[in-house]
């Protein structure tokens, strides 16, 4: 008997109909189309906003912030390659250019938040939102809260009971950490408070 690393539990096909696995991209073989159809809703890169004014405004952004920001709040150093919007823009052009909104990520920080945060795409047509975007965000830095939607539990590779500590709070997001340093941003409505 061999001793083999446990393996990761397989993830449902993001069609909420779908009784099978994924297979790439969230999605299982048989719904595989979905991907190139995010891929055409969402646009091409000009069109959400990166252009050569992207580019000038990105590249001075980078030479004045040369290391990445997760990295350097786990005490380790890395070089930023990528201008990321700390609170996702989804189209809107002030949120895009707003450099208080900007901060230097390596790209595997970046990716990381990425498929946290929105799963790496949006798209110029709004879909609904399944978070209550005109609730009240009640936490505070340094609450404790635990995941209150499976969204939250994929996202942070928990368990409904693990608790986090709020480490910001930024209109209707929460910033958490995990254990292995990670920060996570998602709606306050993914999470509840922890009662003592």
């Amino acid at each position: 008997m061999t001793n083999r690393p446990p393996q990761r539990a397989k993830r449902p096909c993001l069609v909420g109909s779908c009784k099978d696995f994924a297979s790439n991209k969230g999605y299982c073989d048989q719904h595989q189309d979905r991907i190139k159809k995010k891929d055409r809703e969402r646009g091409t890169a000009y069109q959400r906003g990166y252009d050569a004014r992207w580019e000038k405004d990105r590249t001075k952004f980078l030479d004045e912030n040369p290391l990445c920001a997760d990295h350097r709040k786990r005490g380790m150093i890395e070089a930023a390659t990528v201008v990321d919007h700390i609170i996702p823009h989804k189209g809107d052009q002030v949120l895009f250019w707003d450099k208080n909104n900007w901060q230097p990520l390596c790209k595997s920080c970046h990716d990381r938040k990425t498929a946290t945060e929105d799963r790496g795409s949006w798209s110029p047509v709004q879909s609904p939102s399944k978070a209550n975007r005109d609730s009240k965000n009640e936490f505070n830095t340094g609450d404790f809260v635990c995941a209150a939607t499976g969204y939250a539990i994929d996202s942070l590779d928990c368990k409904f009971t693990d608790q986090f500590m709020v480490t910001a709070v930024a209109a209707n997001m929460v910033e958490v950490s995990d254990a292995d340093g990670f920060v996570h941003r998602l709606h306050h409505s993914h999470f509840k408070a922890v009662t003592v």
